[in-house]
């Protein structure tokens, strides 16, 4: 009944009176009994000429309660909800904190004597009396305020939900308007008893049951109601509990999960994300090591258990493997390979839970990232004869988990398991050759396999393209090497072409001059011997497009200012006596200029390899010179920018207009556009 047209009261004029004028015709019988209470305690009020305030009606009700053995429950059910609409209109301060403690235990007492008479908005409006004492109590002294504490905490486990609602409500506010951190490990001390009751009571009956009895869903419900609801008591209050206390609520959350009462999994799943959310770290990273693999145990079983609860699981295992990582980065990069090896059957599951999976596993393999000092005494583990780390064997066994999917896998695995592969590729960089080259050929026996049909290889082209792009193509082709025989006129792995045009990226011009331009020219050179014409065309065509990896070598070259000598000399003979390569040495000139250019500019943003589009890897695929080092490659191609301006402006001017869109020349305006401005004053400072 205190809850209709709560907002209506006010404290400013006589709350009888507000009463009469709502209430006054209803026929309800609540509402005159309501009314009659209201009138008896503005009498008694009026006849000592006390004020008409919400506070000296309280004083006054709770002074009636306080001898309610000689009311009926109808009469004490009135007086209660009246009291629960007037003491909300009390302004703070206005009862003294020994006053409200006093007043609590009278509501409690009433409470336990007449609670199973008390209808439900009844009991409903006593427990809220409780809650608003509260708030006048001393609340930095356990002793005035334990008693209304554990009544709130009693009826929060309430059948009733109206009235557990509000027990709920009431110990929510309680727990966030707490400051002594004695009486918040006090309350949170007993949160956890309850829970520990609770617990013990749910796994005791569980264990008694028989099998058929097992199979009652509405016993089942009926059973584990009151643990449900000490789960939600602490799923509110776990932001306020102790830190002293949380690792052991943690615990014995834990210790109900491992019991596998399936009607409960998904409720505690909540409460341990629920701590995991609000809790600091360092306080339980030992606890969140021991779910991580409960976790992990629960989502390997797949399909055996609810899907819904499966992915929600494995979202909170994502959590606690984000927890561990700040807590303990060792836990962490420990338990990276059972992780992994957990989802593996959701990732190659339907598609939304395939996607589902995926997301979650970037998500933890994102740190890897970050953890450079991991990876570089794993990098030394590799080089010396010493003892494995701990940080390079989970590593390892976190990349065979991949490569042992991908061997059971019948055909091309799917588009998400191969893009979290492109992303471990990506987080392990140049450590990628140490740890996944069985997975690279692998992944290239696949592409050998499936030859034809871009559309079914396109994202295995993209995987690959990510190995090439954090390997680097001089380690990446040690593995997969291109190779021609010259004796038969054979070659092996040119399929690789177009994905090291798109993704190569931070490698050197003298790996393409010392084994590309090579191995062009021994590919230009079968074609001259074979005597087919079909197989001399093809062979003069792998020749072209080894040489036209040109501009790719010149994305965010390493070695600009030690090998551009060189380079201009192949250059030279390029735009001399190739017109096939004039496109690739524009374009080649234009990204070795403006790349510097830019990196002693304004930053830009942006992904270098093209077979990663995902917006979440841009900061790992982004790569940008230092100004020093930008500098001194402008200064090596200002060196040779004389010699390079005469043969561009003699072609640019020797070819007519109309031959110049088939000659690929009409670039080289805008080549000599950018030779002119940006690197002519380094070649001749007196003129910038």
């Amino acid at each position: 009944m205190e809850e209709e047209h709560m907002e209506t009261f006010n404290d400013g004029s006589d709350l009888c009176q507000q009463l009469m004028d709502r209430y006054a015709k209803s026929p309800a019988p609540h509402h005159r009994h309501l009314l009659a209470a209201a009138a008896a305690l503005r009498s008694n009020l009026s006849s000592e000429s006390l004020p008409l305030t919400p506070a000296a009606y309280f004083a006054a009700a709770i002074s009636t309660a306080s001898s309610s053995e000689s009311l009926d429950s109808v009469s004490l059910s009135s007086l209660v909800s009246f009291m629960a609409i007037a003491l909300p209109l009390v302004p703070a301060g206005a009862i003294s904190a020994e006053k409200a403690q006093e007043a609590a235990e009278i509501v409690v007492k009433l409470l336990v004597r007449e609670g199973e008479g008390l209808g439900v908005s009844s009991l409903r409006a006593a427990v809220k009396c409780v809650g608003v004492l509260l708030g006048f109590c001393d609340l930095k002294y356990w002793d005035s305020i334990k008693l209304g504490f554990e009544t709130l905490l009693k009826f929060s486990t309430e059948k009733r939900p109206k009235v557990r609602r509000c027990a709920l409500e009431s110990l929510e506010k309680f727990f966030r308007s707490l400051e002594s951190s004695t009486v918040i490990k006090e309350a949170s001390n007993l949160v956890l008893s309850e829970l520990k009751r609770c617990i013990g009571l749910t796994m005791k009956l569980t264990a008694s049951r028989t099998a058929d009895e097992c199979k009652n869903k509405g016993t089942s419900k009926h059973e584990h109601s009151e643990v449900l609801h000490v789960l939600n008591i602490v799923n509110l209050v776990a932001p306020n509990l102790s830190s002293e206390v949380v690792p052991e609520v943690l615990s014995e959350v834990h210790r109900l999960f491992e019991s596998q009462i399936s009607s409960l999994t998904r409720h505690v799943l909540k409460t341990v994300e629920a701590i995991f959310e609000t809790s600091r770290v360092r306080i339980i990273v030992l606890e969140i090591e021991d779910i991580v693999v409960s976790l992990a145990s629960f989502v390997s079983l797949g399909d055996k258990n609810l899907l819904d609860t499966v992915i929600f699981a494995a979202n909170v295992l994502k959590l606690a493997m984000d927890l561990l990582y700040i807590g303990q980065s060792s836990l962490w990069i420990k338990n990276l390979p059972l992780v992994c090896q957990s989802m593996m059957g959701l990732l190659t599951s339907e598609a939304n839970t395939a996607s589902q999976a995926s997301s979650i596993l970037k998500d933890v393999l994102k740190h890897l990232l970050g953890s450079n000092i991991l990876l570089n005494s794993t990098y030394q583990t590799f080089h010396n004869d010493s003892s494995p780390s701990l940080e390079g064997d989970a590593i390892k066994s976190t990349c065979e988990v991949f490569e042992s999917i991908l061997s059971a896998t019948d055909g091309i695995p799917n588009e998400l398991l191969l893009s979290v592969i492109s992303l471990l590729f990506l987080v392990l960089g140049e450590f990628s050759f140490e740890f996944m080259r069985n997975i690279v050929l692998k992944l290239a026996d696949l592409m050998i396999q499936n030859p034809d049909g871009k559309a079914n290889n396109e994202h295995l082209q993209k995987c690959i393209g990510s190995a090439v792009f954090a390997m680097g193509p001089e380690k990446f082709l040690t593995l997969v090497p291109l190779s021609l025989d010259e004796n038969n006129y054979t070659y092996s792995n040119i399929w690789l072409v177009p994905i090291l045009k798109k993704c190569i990226s931070g490698a050197s011009l003298a790996y393409y001059m010392e084994h590309i331009m090579p191995l062009a020219k021994s590919f230009k050179k079968a074609s001259r011997k074979v005597k087919k014409s079909e197989i001399s065309q093809d062979l003069l065509v792998r020749a072209h497009e080894l040489w036209g990896l040109l501009p790719s070598f010149c994305r965010h070259a390493t070695d600009t200012h030690q090998s551009f000598a060189r380079l201009c000399d192949a250059l030279y003979t390029f735009l001399k006596k190739d017109v096939s390569m004039h496109e690739n040495v524009s374009t080649a000139l234009q990204m070795l200029v403006n790349e510097n250019k830019a990196a002693l500019g304004p930053k830009k943003n942006g992904p270098d390899c093209d077979a990663e589009h995902d917006s979440s890897l841009e900061i790992i695929t982004r790569r940008a010179y230092s100004k020093k080092v930008a500098t001194r490659n402008i200064k090596a191609l200002a060196s040779h920018s004389n010699q390079l301006l005469h043969i561009l402006s003699d072609l640019f001017i020797s070819s007519l207009p109309e031959t110049r869109i088939s000659l690929k020349v009409s670039h080289f305006s805008i080549v000599l556009q950018i030779l002119l401005c940006t690197l002519i004053p380094f070649s001749y400072p007196h003129l910038s």
